[in-house]
C-alpha cells in the first residue's frame, strides 16, 4: 500500500518532493489514485467504494461469462464471504482494480466473438490495456485469447468472419506493442526479480514455490489463513494446508478438463496461465489468487451441478465451512473496524501499532524506545480522513 501511494506522490509531485520511486509496481494503480487526488477525493472513504465498486462489476461480468449455469447469488454469496475478498476490498492494493478489467476483458471478448460489433472490440482492446496497465500479469489476457482463437481457427475460417479475423490481427498487434514497451509495461522487471532465484537453484526455486503456493491455494478454499489459526503449532499446520493445498488443486485441475467442451476456451486457459505464472512467483500470498478468485468459484459452481454422490456431499460440506469461516471473517474486520485500539495492536500483526496509536489518538502509548515512522505516519493522516 505504501509503495502504490509513493509511486501516486511521484507522479504528482515529482522526484524532487519523493526521493524513492524505484519501486517496481505498475503504473495503473497509482494512476487511479492520482485520478482521485485531482478531485481531492483520494480519501479512504472512497478508496474502498471505489474498490466495491469494482467487483460489484466483476460479479457481473463472471455471472454473465457462466450465464445460467449456476445461480449468480452462489457466486456473490462466496465472493463476499472470502477472507481474501474481505481484506483487500477495505485496502488501497490493486488487486480489485485488475479483477474489474481482467474479467471485463473476457467478458466483452465472448461478446464480441458472439456478434462481431466493434464497440465491443474497441472495449476488450481499452480493457484489457488497464489491465496490464494495473498488473503486468494480464499480458496472459491477450495470449489465452490468441490461443483460444488459434484452437477455434477452423470454424473462423469455415464461417468466414471478418470481426474474428480483426481480433485475431488486433491481438498480434498489441503483443507487439508490449514487446516494444516491455519497460513501462514492467515486464523485464519482473523477470528481472524471478530470474536470479532460478538461476541460483533451479530445483529448490520449484519445490519452494510449490510448497507455497499449494498453501496459499488451501487459504482460499478453506477459507482462512493458517497464520490465524493460533491454536495449533506450525508442525502440525503447515502439513495439513499443503495438503488441502494439493487435493483442492487436484479438483480444481480435474473440474477443468471435465468442463473444456462447455466453458469457453479463453477461460481454461486465461486459468491454467494464471496458475502457472503464481507457481513461478518466490512469494507465499494468498492475496495472489484474488483477481481469479470469483472465476475459480464460478468454475467449481458450474460443475457442482453436475456432480452426484460423495463428491455431491463433499462439495456441500466445503460450502458449510467456507461460510461459516467467512462469517467469522466479518464478525473479526469488523470489530477491527470498530475497535481502534484492537486494529492497531492486530492489524499487519502489529507492525504499524506506534504509527496507528499516533494517528488516532495523538499519543504513540508505547514504549518510547520504538520509534515512530515519519512516512507511514504522514500517509495516515492525509488519506485516512
Amino acid at each position: 500500500m505504501l509503495r502504490y501511494i509513493q509511486l501516486k506522490e511521484w507522479l504528482e509531485l515529482g522526484t524532487l518532493a519523493i526521493p524513492y520511486a524505484g519501486n517496481k509496481l505498475p503504473y495503473g494503480y497509482p494512476l487511479l489514485l492520482l485520478l482521485l487526488s485531482k478531485f481531492n477525493v483520494c480519501n479512504s472513504f472512497v478508496i474502498v467504494l471505489v474498490n466495491d465498486l469494482y467487483l460489484a462489476g466483476s460479479l457481473y461480468f463472471v455471472s454473465h461469462l457462466f450465464k445460467n449455469q449456476f445461480k449468480s447469488w452462489h457466486l456473490i454469496a462466496l465472493t463476499l464471504l472470502t477472507w481474501t475478498i474481505i481484506k483487500n476490498a477495505l485496502t488501497p492494493l490493486s488487486d480489485m482494480q485488475y479483477m474489474f478489467f481482467s474479467t471485463g476483458t473476457l467478458f466483452f471478448f465472448k461478446i464480441y466473438y458472439a456478434n462481431n460489433k466493434i464497440v465491443y472490440l474497441a472495449l476488450l482492446i481499452v480493457f484489457g490495456f488497464l489491465a496490464i496497465l494495473t498488473r503486468t500479469i494480464g499480458v496472459l489476457l491477450f495470449f489465452s485469447m490468441g490461443l483460444a482463437l488459434i484452437f477455434g481457427k477452423k470454424d473462423i475460417l469455415r464461417k468466414r468472419i471478418p470481426g474474428l479475423t480483426a481480433l485475431l490481427v488486433a491481438i498480434t498487434l498489441f503483443f507487439l506493442i508490449i514487446i516494444l514497451f516491455s519497460n513501462f509495461f514492467r515486464v523485464g522487471d519482473y523477470v528481472d526479480l524471478v530470474f536470479p532465484f532460478f538461476k541460483n537453484d533451479p530445483a529448490a526455486f520449484l519445490l519452494t514455490n510449490i510448497r507455497w503456493h499449494l498453501s496459499d491455494w488451501a487459504e482460499l478454499f478453506i477459507n482462512t489463513s493458517q497464520f490465524k489459526i493460533a491454536f495449533l503449532s506450525a508442525g502440525i499446520k503447515a502439513p495439513i494446508f499443503l495438503l488441502s493445498g494439493f487435493v483442492f488443486m487436484a479438483y480444481f485441475l480435474g473440474v477443468l478438463i471435465r468442463a473444456r467442451k462447455t466453458m469457453p476456451a479463453v477461460i481454461i486457459i486465461y486459468l491454467l496461465g494464471y496458475i502457472a505464472v503464481i507457481f513461478s512467483w518466490p512469494t507465499y500470498d494468498a492475496r495472489f489468487w484474488v483477481p481469479v478468485l470469483p472465476l475459480l468459484l464460478a468454475v467449481i459452481l458450474q460443475q457442482a451441478n453436475h456432480e452426484s454422490g460423495y463428491f455431491r456431499y463433499a462439495l456441500f460440506a466445503w460450502k458449510a465451512i467456507y461460510v461459516t469461516f467467512g462469517i467469522v471473517a466479518i464478525g473479526y474486520y469488523s470489530y477491527l473496524t470498530f475497535n481502534k485500539k484492537a486494529f492497531s495492536e492486530r492489524h499487519d500483526a502489529g507492525i504499524w501499532e506506534n504509527e496507528y496509536k499516533v494517528h488516532f489518538w495523538g499519543s504513540p502509548l508505547f514504549d518510547s524506545s520504538n520509534a515512530v515512522r515519519e512516512y507511514p505516519l504522514r500517509v495516515l493522516d492525509k488519506y485516512d480522513r
